[in-house]
């Protein structure tokens, strides 16, 4: 067959080009996105057969979580492009409990290259019928020739035209340029408002990755937000191809989107497509989003391209499931950003996420400070020799700085470069300010938490950080409005709890507090939320229960006791020298929390005793 063999796949009037990835109905082509290709490929192999649900969405998203609602509604989409249902024609059969099977016969043909083939089947039609009206009009010998060189010049002429043709058809199938307009709030309440904008922005940056594609910037799209505009008018005005629309609903903590790709050039809808999420899983919505998006523009990418492109997919998710803070999504987000490394090697991003997955192990009591702070430290340097700039990564290793190494001076210049080289970058603000609170800055802190949420006022972790700096600087009934509004959009979040059952306390409402850190325990399992909930038993004057805690996290084998948490529920207690024995032995293990020391209001028993002063001056506080 030579290297220039291709195979096709032929079923009644379509034809399924392999190489191109196309499928031919009558010879043009049937628009299809790349999922929904591959997964009409994987029935035509195995014409006959049954193929099981679970095989099929392996085949069609490989290392990706998929509900079986994607593979229907794929399905779907293949037999509404296959005409099924019309003149009694039927391609794909559901097999009830078992899968779905090709049922009309497919044949397998080869042949020596799209061009090869075309002409040989055009040549063989013109030169019947030229050659007869050849014969029938000419007699001589020179005019037999001249009609043999038309013959030739009509073949010709009509493989140039097919070819072209392809291309052009194949051209004009590519979006190259799109514009995202704002996404419209369609929720009553106006918080909802940063939902939209921030969807928005979000699949700009993230298509703005997309080698090939020309993203018009959102400061040009901002000019249509509030306005129903005409999609065409728009995109002549942005020079673009594409205009993407979404629509976005919130009811509590659910999320509806909306999102319809219009190819203006053909004046049609080529996608759309409707989401319900969580909105704690804003992130990977954002992810779902741009993907299909992707897949339905079909733009070409080499591999280089594709790999570059897997890996960001890849650090999305580790994102999201790192801005949980549970364990389960602590390690989840180690295993995609492994993941994203494994695609790319030299993706710099993924080592920095990396390294926060590490640091956040330890402020959980996930791992020790030991076995996780080196990890962390080796893969933030990494992502700096990749790339020195890269905020992310210089605010992790500031983190590092600031609670592991005590490198205090170290670690707020890392906190200033890191704001220098990405100011939008939410998370640098917002463990900047735990810095400041630790230093004793509580004006500064607050003010860098604000800024944290207003980059990301969406986000949980940025906003329920604001009711721990308040607590902090003993702004009590602040923070309990600003947790309780968070805690009302999503119960289950429960670093919220930890900061209203602390700031409870701080007030005298023990009850309450006690309540919150239950909440707070149960849902994450935290040896520390453990340690703050025996601390509130201790200060309401319950000790038995206090006591009982006390022995359950000293048989803690799984999770990481934090000696500091421990001296905690013995300055509850009133037993000074136990809390003592438990700050020294946070000291040798270079306890994350110590650094909060001199600030933290559940020591305030042991602050007029001459062993604290000795102790803040040990650690440089």
């Amino acid at each position: 067959m030579g290297d220039e063999s291709r195979q096709y796949y032929e079923f009644g009037r379509f034809r399924v080009d392999t190489a191109q990835r196309l499928l031919l109905r009558d010879q043009e082509i049937v628009a299809l996105t790349p999922k929904v290709f591959e997964m009409l490929l994987t029935l035509v192999e195995s014409s006959g057969e049954v193929v099981s649900k679970d095989s099929l969405m392996k085949k069609v998203w490989p290392d990706t979580f998929v509900e079986e609602g994607n593979l229907t509604q794929s399905i779907s989409l293949l037999r509404k492009a296959l005409g099924e249902g019309q003149n009694g024609h039927t391609y794909i059969e559901t097999v009830a409990r078992r899968g779905y099977r090709f049922a009309a016969p497919v044949q397998a043909v080869w042949d020596r290259g799209v061009g090869v083939g075309v002409v040989e089947s055009v040549n063989a039609a013109v030169n019947t019928k030229v050659a007869t009206r050849a014969g029938n009009a000419f007699r001589g010998r020179g005019r037999m020739w001249l009609g043999m060189l038309l013959v030739l010049a009509l073949a010709a002429a009509g493989f140039i035209y097919f070819v072209r043709g392809n291309k052009v058809a194949e051209t004009s199938n590519v979006i190259e340029s799109i514009a995202i307009l704002p996404f419209v709030n369609e929720s009553s309440d106006s918080d909802a408002e940063y939902l939209s904008d921030e969807v928005t922005d979000s699949l700009i940056n993230n298509l703005s990755q997309l080698p090939k594609l020309r993203v018009v910037p959102r400061s040009v799209t901002l000019s249509y937000k509030g306005h129903e505009s005409d999609p065409r008018k728009i995109a002549r005005d942005l020079n673009v191809r594409a205009v993407l629309t979404g629509r976005v609903h919130r009811r509590g903590d659910t999320l509806s989107i909306q999102v319809d790709l219009i190819d203006v050039a053909n004046v049609s809808q080529m996608w759309g497509q409707h989401y319900d999420r969580k909105v704690s899983d804003l992130l990977l919505v954002q992810e779902d989003i741009s993907r299909d998006i992707f897949e339905n523009l079909r733009l070409k990418l080499s591999v280089e391209e594709q790999k570059q492109l897997e890996a960001y997919s890849l650090y999305l998710k580790g994102r999201n499931y790192w801005s949980k803070r549970t364990e389960e999504g602590l390690l989840q987000g180690i295993e995609y950003f492994r993941k994203a490394i494994e695609a790319d090697q030299n993706y710099a991003p993924a080592y920095a996420g990396l390294a926060d997955c590490y640091n956040m192990l330890v402020v959980y009591g996930i791992n020790q400070p030991s076995e996780a702070f080196p990890k962390a430290k080796e893969a933030a340097t990494k992502a700096l020799s990749i790339d020195s700039s890269l905020a992310e990564a210089r605010t992790s290793l500031a983190f590092i700085k600031h609670r592991w190494d005590w490198a205090r001076e170290d670690a707020e210049k890392e906190f200033q470069l890191a704001i220098k080289s990405k100011p939008t970058y939410a998370p640098a603000h917002q463990w900047y300010s735990s810095y400041l609170v630790a230093m004793g800055r509580f004006d500064e802190a607050i003010a860098e938490a604000r800024r944290a949420q207003e980059l990301e006022p969406l986000s949980f972790i940025s906003n329920s950080h604001i009711g721990w700096i308040l607590y902090f600087a003993g702004r009590y009934d602040e923070a309990i409005e600003h947790c309780k509004k968070l805690l009302d959009v999503d119960p289950n979040f429960f670093p919220a709890r930890r900061y209203l059952g602390l700031v409870y306390e701080q007030k005298g409402m023990y009850k309450e507090a006690i309540t919150e850190f239950q909440q707070a325990a149960k849902l994450s399992g935290s040896p520390l939320m453990m340690s703050l909930l025996a601390h509130a038993y201790a200060a309401s004057g319950n000790r038995a229960e206090a006591e009982r805690l006390l022995v359950e996290l000293g048989r803690q084998k799984q999770r990481y006791v934090s000696p500091y948490t421990v001296a905690t529920i013995y300055a509850g207690l009133g037993q000074k020298d136990q809390a003592f024995k438990w700050l020294d032995k946070a000291f040798e293990e270079r306890d994350i929390w110590l650094m909060n020391l001199r600030v933290d209001p559940l020591f305030k028993p042991l602050r007029s005793d001459g062993r604290f002063t000795i102790l803040l001056q040990r650690i440089g506080l």
